[in-house]
């Protein structure tokens, strides 16, 4: 095993393509990570394997969970605390937009209607740059846990609509089928 750390000189561009972990500077090859190199001959590439934890990275067509951060006429802002069916949390502060258009099947005129503020939230990744764009169209996607606005005890799954049973009122949110299910 051949053990890089990040800055060490590997190769020269001419003799390799830079791979995951490896970037190009003046015509060298360099190590962008701690971790094992790897010499890819046959596609005549490096890449550095890592041997320490790297963040997560988060792909298009993946589902995300995460927390409503603040609701404005036209988008929501989520912040994305965990990539759904990967065991690591997101580890920075990874935020995403759900624009109005892409929030569900139906016309969305209120936005408090469809989500408020500190609902967990599924949604599926569309785009990861320059920013990261989400959407909750599918009934699969959308609020998967909440809370009353009113007493902010957890509203419970009655006949297809969210109920407090402390206060006793209905709340409307675009609810997803996996509804109490999901947990972070």
């Amino acid at each position: 095993m051949s053990l890089t750390l990040p800055g060490d000189r590997l190769a020269s561009a001419m003799e390799y393509m830079p791979g995951p972990g490896v970037y190009e500077r003046d015509g060298e090859l360099f190590a962008a990570l701690t971790g094992e190199l790897v010499r890819d001959e046959q596609n005549t590439e490096l890449r550095v394997k890592p041997v320490v934890s790297v963040p997560l990275e988060i792909s298009a067509g993946e589902r995300v969970l995460g927390r409503v951060h603040s609701v404005r006429e036209s988008m929501a802002t989520i912040e994305v605390v965990r990539v759904k069916g990967k065991a690591r949390q997101v580890g920075t502060w990874v935020m995403g937009t759900l624009h109005i258009a892409r929030m569900s099947e139906d016309y969305v005129s209120d936005i408090n209607e469809v989500y408020r503020v500190n609902d967990l939230v599924q949604a599926k990744v569309d785009e990861t740059k320059p920013a990261l764009k989400l959407n909750t169209k599918a009934g699969r996607d959308g609020v998967v846990g909440a809370r009353c606005s009113g007493c902010r005890d957890r509203l419970t799954m009655v006949e297809n609509e969210l109920f407090c049973t402390e206060c006793r009122q209905r709340e409307a949110r675009k609810i997803s089928s996996e509804y109490g299910q999901v947990q972070l």
